[in-house]
């Protein structure tokens, strides 16, 4: 039986295959959160890498921006770590978490400046070498990405990821939020294109932190997510994930009320990471004392 995502501990997570993971989290009833670091930045304390300050401030799970899998860096993570073949799987032994990174689908020509960040077949398949838990596919418009190449990418990753990946397709950022029926109806259909590829989730803007983006639009794509058994997640962007933390105590109860499976605070704070007090804030009004300090307190020898 998988065992929900706040329960579980470092060996039930080295374990989760990807639909174990779905589960989980989906069990754990919207109170999963996520934070992203920017990986190549220095962190803002010294000897420690980013994922660790998070971890310790009660984040489930960690996603790594800028995470280049033809020259692995993780700032502040020890040189065991990163001198492996399979950094990642390394450093989730070291947080004792999931561990997930960013790919986007461009076209390869105007994309070529990304890397191993760009999501072509063959970075695909090294980055869940080097071992990745968790993939966020995001598309760049201004770099030639289309839906349908988005829709390639993630059907080529959902069938090399052999149920190893959990794979959350991210509706492009850019495009105006959903305040008409056409709007609502262009974004309804991407979703479900998504989740049809192989997509086990859908990432979307936390309200609050993109304009025009509304709780009532939010709800009504994470239904429109939940009838396609996909996760929903909300992204916490805009560098509102830098805003004092009696605003992430109000956006963590709407995040839930709408139906969100799992929200992820961005890296715009300050050095690469959210302010570490927001992890906390966040984490302490969508689950409460008991879950949070649970958390933060579990040995990753568990």
């Amino acid at each position: 039986m998988v065992v929900r995502l706040l329960d579980a501990v470092a060996s039930d997570f080295a374990s989760m295959s990807a639909s174990d993971l779905k589960q989980s989290i989906a069990s754990a009833e919207g109170r999963t959160v996520a934070m992203e670091a920017i990986c190549s930045y220095q962190s803002p304390v010294e000897g420690v890498s980013h994922g660790e300050i998070g971890a310790a401030m009660g984040a489930d799970i960690v996603i790594l921006d800028r995470y280049d899998s033809l020259k692995p860096v993780i700032q502040g993570a020890p040189d065991w770590v990163i001198e492996d073949t399979a950094p990642l799987a390394r450093y989730r032994e070291l947080l004792g978490r999931p561990v997930g990174v960013n790919l986007i689908v461009a076209d390869a020509e105007q994309g070529a400046s990304l890397g191993g960040r760009l999501a072509t077949a063959p970075h695909i398949q090294r980055i869940i070498d080097q071992g990745v838990q968790i993939i966020t596919l995001y598309v760049r418009p201004k770099m030639g990405g289309t839906l349908d190449m988005m829709l390639t990418a993630a059907s080529t990753l959902h069938e090399l990821s052999d149920n190893r990946v959990l794979l959350i397709g991210v509706p492009s950022f850019s495009k105006p939020a959903p305040r008409t029926e056409p709007q609502m109806r262009d974004y309804q259909y991407e979703v479900e294109a998504l989740l049809q590829s192989g997509c086990d989730g859908i990432g979307l803007p936390m309200p609050g932190s993109k304009q025009g983006w509304e709780p009532a639009h939010a709800a009504q794509l994470i239904d429109a997510i939940h009838t396609q058994n996909g996760l929903a997640w909300l992204f916490l962007t805009g560098s509102v994930e830098g805003a004092p933390t009696s605003v992430m105590a109000q956006l963590a109860l709407m995040s839930k009320q709408i139906g969100a499976d799992a929200c992820r605070l961005d890296e715009a704070g300050l050095s690469g990471m959210p302010p570490p007090e927001n992890i906390l804030a966040f984490s302490l009004a969508l689950r409460g004392q008991r879950h949070t300090y649970r958390r933060m307190a579990a040995s990753i020898r568990r």
